[in-house]
């Protein structure tokens, strides 16, 4: 085991008390303490933080060391368990804005309004220290700092451990989207059926019912047993379909492939959950919201404003660009399906769904048509003519920032004018002109037709940034294989009365290049968690170069002078060996 000793010269590091008080060990050590708003009686000043160093001309003062720590003699339940609160806008709903009467949650919050608590499972119920129990099985998502000021504007020759990495911020997307996909919930509990179909654990998505044509519906998210896939099952309750011929409506949507539509998967009815029910398939969008959530809900309305106040200017809620981008992708998603035959008829804020930043999707196509089979296919016309008036709708809801604001036209108008561009005017003047037959979407592509070179050319950048970022994970393959192959070879209990793995044997190289690796600690017996010293020695292992290091047995008796090269080899030869 390498450690480090002290030089004579360095002056050990004094932490006296602080205003009367003696600096709480937990801070000392951890960096906060968890109990200073629950009646520690020890200083807490956050100026005067200390963290045990990881250098090696570093000390502490043993009396700081043993200082003690403050744990409540008594706390109740309510104190075990953290819960975060839950912010969501209690009277939306995402088929009917009527009011639901009953706070509900939404798992596709791209905010991390909402976070399971898993803690009330883990915690027992006798009076066990409270201290043990205050983890999260959760991402701790807080965790995931940002780059220091101090290092983040360094030369070009200088790089920091961020940088080998994907940005923290999409990692925490991606984290969050794979935590809200796997949550499950008892379907005895909720009283859903354990498998609808081929799909099964069943998890709601929404607390409340929505409404759709006067029948009741719900939201769920299911995993298909035939591919494992997730997927988002939206359910008719109590309807009963009269013309069977209207499933080939639902093989006709699914030939209609689009980056901005949410794709159909099937449709069936069911009575696995105790009624006649009609169930659509769709593909499932984690942490997506709907644009009324996004912008329009009092959380939403909250949030903009703080921003802007935080600024100090008074910006337009969806900017120009924004507004082109959002332009550019319902169009095109309108395009596809017109050339198709159909219809949206899902033009509003709280039937899209925006599934990344600035990414549209219209959500639940061919519902309707379903429903309402008997009369689509005379209508058709009319209601594509009634998707351009329902598209103009949505812009001038979204550049007026108000739901109501297409019930004063004239008012409207004139705000556009005043804040956008003559092009997004004459879009809108456009799209609410009488219905006639000269009157389409190849039209409208007509007006926004310079707007979709910028949507493009954006659209390439974030391409580029994306591919720079999985790029910087491109390795972590080879990393994961190399520890695979150290975690199958070590500490085997085959291997315990094996020579070769013995002090004298071959194979006690490995052993201790896994202490070299793992198992360091500083002066003072703290161990050392140094990211960058164990990829830097994985990636030397992986190519075998030529360096020597010196590893040691944990009781200092055994020295050895060793290649890369040659534990590349041994390693490989045990691996083989075990496989084989």
């Amino acid at each position: 085991m390498n450690t480090f000793v002290p030089k004579d010269n360095i002056k050990p590091l004094k932490i006296g008390a602080l205003n009367g008080k003696r600096l709480c060990r937990n801070v000392i050590i951890h960096g906060f303490c968890k109990f200073e708003d629950k009646g520690c009686e020890f200083n807490h000043e956050n100026g005067k933080t200390f963290v045990l160093p990881q250098t090696r001309n570093t000390t502490v003062s043993a009396g700081s060391i043993h200082a003690p720590v403050f744990v409540p003699k008594s706390t109740s339940q309510q104190d075990r368990i953290s819960v975060r609160p839950i912010i969501t806008d209690p009277s939306y709903n995402r088929f009917n804005n009527l009011p639901s009467g009953n706070p509900s949650f939404s798992p596709f919050a791209l905010t991390p309004t909402y976070a399971p608590n898993y803690q009330q499972s883990i915690i027992p119920n006798n009076n066990s220290d409270p201290y043990y129990y205050m983890s999260n099985t959760t991402p701790q998502y807080h965790q995931y700092q940002p780059t220091l000021p101090h290092i983040a504007n360094l030369s070009t020759h200088h790089r920091v451990a961020q940088s080998f990495l994907i940005p923290d911020n999409l990692k925490e997307q991606l984290l969050k989207r794979n935590e809200i996909s796997i949550l499950t919930v008892s379907a005895k509990e909720r009283g859903l059926p354990d498998q609808v179909h081929v799909y099964h654990s069943l998890y709601p998505l929404e607390d409340t019912p929505g409404n759709i044509l006067g029948h009741a519906s719900w939201v769920y998210k299911a995993v298909c047993k035939t591919t494992g896939k997730h997927y988002t099952m939206v359910r008719i309750e109590g309807f009963r379909l009269v013309n069977e011929k209207a499933m080939s409506i639902v093989k006709q949507w699914r030939r209609i492939k689009h980056a901005n539509i949410v794709a159909i998967r099937e449709a069936f009815t069911t009575r696995a959950f105790g009624d006649s029910s009609l169930v659509f398939v769709y593909d499932y969008h984690p942490c997506s919201i709907t644009l009324y959530e996004a912008y329009f809900s009092p959380h939403a309305q909250a949030l903009l404003s703080a921003r802007l106040q935080a600024a100090g200017i008074n910006g337009l809620p969806v900017p120009e660009t924004t507004l082109w981008s959002f332009i550019t992708q319902i169009a095109s998603a309108l395009k596809t399906i017109h050339n198709k035959g159909f219809s949206a008829r899902t033009i509003e804020p709280n039937k899209i769904l925006m599934t990344n930043k600035n990414r549209l999707r219209l959500n639940c196509p061919g519902l309707l048509d379903l429903i309402q089979f008997d009369h689509i296919t005379q209508n058709m016309p009319i209601h594509q003519q009634e998707d351009l008036l329902s598209f103009g709708k949505l812009i001038v809801t979204l550049a007026c920032h108000s739901t109501k604001s297409s019930l004063n036209l004239s008012q409207s108008f004139e705000y556009i004018a005043r804040f956008y561009s003559p092009d997004i005017k004459n879009l809108v003047l456009y799209l609410f002109s009488k219905p006639v037959h000269t009157k389409s979407i190849d039209n409208v592509f007509k007006l926004i037709g310079p707007r979709i070179l910028h949507e493009l050319n954006s659209s390439q950048y974030y391409t580029d940034a994306l591919e720079t970022n999985l790029s910087h994970e491109l390795e972590n393959g080879r990393i994961v294989r190399l520890l695979s192959k150290l975690a199958f070879i070590s500490e085997r209990p085959e291997f315990d009365h094996d020579p070769r793995w013995s002090e004298t044997g071959d194979r006690y190289m490995i052993k201790l290049f896994r202490d070299y690796m793992f198992h360091q600690v500083n002066e003072m017996g703290v161990p050392i968690t140094d990211m960058s010293h164990v990829i830097t020695c994985l990636n030397k292992l992986d190519v075998g170069v030529e360096e020597k290091i010196s590893l040691r047995s944990r009781d200092e008796q055994t020295s050895i002078i060793v290649s890369y090269k040659e534990l590349k080899t041994c390693i490989h030869a045990a691996f083989q060996e075990i496989s084989s």
